[in-house]
């Protein structure tokens, strides 16, 4: 019976396959009843904006994740402004979730190298168990001792090469859910240099 809840967050800017491929693998490797796609408004570690808006990010996660068992959107970190950080996203489903045990952060192994720069990183170890994918990175981290290291196959498949193909107008109809593809079309997403 699956139990317990994980946190992926990103800017998912746009949602791929990539993304939902690595939440399924996790989900099946631990049993675990809900992943939480974590949208955030300004990664602290990207230096540059996302480049859809908020909302056009959190439309395209909503009608992605419809026909989608298992998993939601929460719309903390939008909501909040600013840089996201993910200790008070942590904090904030310990207190909504009450009875699940500590949540699961899903992380990609690019980002254990510079984890201990993340926001009160001592900490949010302490309140989650960390999960690891295979994204192309490496597990090495000064601070990183306890994992779930998931053995999943990456998908050559990233946020920035759809945005790349869409504005020189190449196919990246299979990169995305179907959904997300008609919202980027529909709404003319990554057309140019704006959003």
């Amino acid at each position: 019976m699956r139990s317990g809840i994980a946190l992926f967050g990103g800017s998912f800017d746009p949602l791929h396959i990539g993304h939902l491929f690595i939440v399924e693998e996790v989900r099946y490797a631990l049993d675990i009843e809900r992943v939480f796609f974590v949208p955030a408004y300004q990664p602290p570690h990207k230096s540059e904006a996302p480049r859809a808006s908020a909302e056009a990010r959190l439309s395209m996660l909503d009608r992605a994740l419809v026909e989608r068992p298992g998993c939601s959107v929460l719309n903390w970190e939008i909501d909040r402004g600013g840089r996201s950080y993910t200790i008070e996203t942590v904090e904030r489903a310990l207190e909504t979730f009450p009875g699940t045990g500590k949540p699961k952060l899903i992380i990609g192994d690019d980002l254990c190298a510079d984890f201990g720069s993340w926001e009160q990183a001592d900490r949010l170890l302490e309140l989650v168990e960390l999960v690891i994918v295979t994204r192309g990175g490496s597990v090495e981290s000064d601070i990183i001792k306890e994992f779930h290291l998931i053995d999943n196959s990456p998908l050559p498949v990233s946020s920035s090469d759809i945005r790349e193909r869409i504005a020189a107008g190449r196919n990246y109809r299979d990169l995305v859910p179907s959904a997300v593809y008609h919202y980027i079309e529909d709404n003319g997403l990554y057309r140019s240099s704006s959003a």
